[in-house]
């Protein structure tokens, strides 16, 4: 009975594991390279970071017996609108919002409302249509029952307002649709004017391009940014008042 010849193994690993590790480290480099040329949206990061505060307590306020450093650079980095007072004002207007009067728009310290001025004036007037007053005395009440200021600001395209009209110019019609809104809170629901600010800012913040019909349309518009009263505020630490009914 012939012996079997014992074949002697190789010291080390076998060859089919460097051409592994070969692969998996040009796989790892391309990720890496993918990684490198990607682009962060720094505002959703933000708006993602904030709320995943309020959902999980990620940095929560806690008693420390000495004054924490770095506390305010960070701070200025993760201020956001928080989910709450987000869905509040949301669930308060969401009849509108799904009908397409009104437009949301959160930034890392405020929140805009925008709204057509078709809705709200007749082309090239400043008195307030009758079918938006409900709309301004919901807001209103919005408004009144949180520690906050409301920029009112108007807007026009860029399209020159016809000589013998009332008004002589787009600055002149946008400045007098934002001192009505405020006037109208202030004589109806008795806001102080603290929390109230006008401005006419014409053609001067467009959303489109004024070249075409659709673009002057969105540029028309009258917008509403709420602030926080005390500078450097996140919105998350206001308190909206409980007893406030929106009717």
């Amino acid at each position: 009975m012939a012996e079997e010849k014992k074949q002697k193994c190789q010291a080390g690993a076998p060859l089919w594991m460097t051409t592994f590790a070969d692969l998996m480290s040009l796989l790892m480099c391309f990720f890496v390279l993918l990684l490198s040329f990607s682009e962060l949206d720094r505002k959703k990061y933000k708006i993602v970071a904030g709320s995943m505060e309020h959902a999980f307590g990620v940095q929560s306020k806690t008693p420390v017996m000495e004054s924490p450093h770095g506390q305010d650079i960070i701070a200025k980095d993760f201020k956001t609108v928080p989910t709450d007072i987000q869905t509040r004002i949301m669930d308060m207007v969401s009849e509108e919002i799904n009908s397409g009067m009104i437009d949301v728009e959160p930034a890392p310290e405020e929140i805009t409302l925008r709204i057509k001025d078709s809705i709200a004036f007749d082309f090239g007037k400043a008195g307030i249509k009758k079918q938006f007053y409900p709309v301004l005395d919901k807001l209103g009440k919005i408004f009144k029952g949180m520690d906050v200021v409301v920029f009112v600001s108007g807007h026009t395209d860029n399209v020159p307002i016809r000589k013998g009209r009332r008004f002589d110019s787009n600055w002149d019609l946008s400045a007098a649709r934002a001192v009505n809104i405020v006037e109208y809170w202030t004589d109806r629901l008795k806001m102080p004017a603290e929390k109230l600010s006008a401005s006419g800012l014409a053609d001067g913040r467009p959303l489109a391009s004024n070249d075409t019909v659709a673009g002057r349309a969105k540029n028309r518009r009258v917008e509403f940014k709420i602030r926080p009263t005390k500078k450097n505020q996140p919105l998350g630490e206001l308190n909206l008042v409980d007893s406030v009914i929106v009717k």
